[in-house]
């Protein structure tokens, strides 16, 4: 994980519709170094001062796609490649005021190591990943990445 590039420096800003500030923008990278379809994040939240941002109130852009964090969990279409930015639309009425905030990212990726089934029983000696013959997929706990940003706008 290259949790510590995560939360992008640039892209942090309101956004602005028919001349009125509906929520706020940021940027973040893809953590893990293979990259993954965002059907294959497990876990993701915002809290923003504190606040935990409702699913409901988040859309991700990635590769030119708009998705809810709902429908991410279907897109098993759309590539996150490791490095590439994606932007976190947050629906809030007048945005941020501008200053300082603590922008916290939690995200878990579920990884691709090993295959859905193992006819051959190769992998029967990866502890707790085999329910009934069947390959149950390794998550890891979340990351939590937290940095602190100036909203100037």
């Amino acid at each position: 994980m290259q949790d510590r590039y995560v939360i992008m420096n640039t892209g942090f800003k309101n956004t602005i519709e028919r001349g009125a500030t509906t929520g706020y923008q940021l940027n973040i990278r893809e953590p893990y170094y293979r990259g993954t379809f965002l059907s294959s994040i497990h876990y993701f939240d915002l809290t923003v001062d504190g606040v935990l941002v409702p699913r409901d109130h988040i859309r991700i852009k990635v590769s030119g796609k708009t998705v809810t964090l709902d429908q991410m969990e279907e897109a098993d279409n759309i590539r996150w490649q490791f490095g590439d930015a994606a932007t976190l639309f947050v629906t809030k009425a007048g945005g941020l005021v501008p200053g300082i905030h603590e922008i916290r990212v939690g995200i878990t990726i579920r990884k691709s190591y090993l295959p859905p089934d193992d006819p051959d029983h190769l992998y029967t000696d990866f502890p707790g990943l085999w329910r009934d013959g069947k390959y149950s997929t390794f998550i890891e706990p979340p990351s939590f990445i937290t940095k602190r940003m100036v909203l100037v706008q």
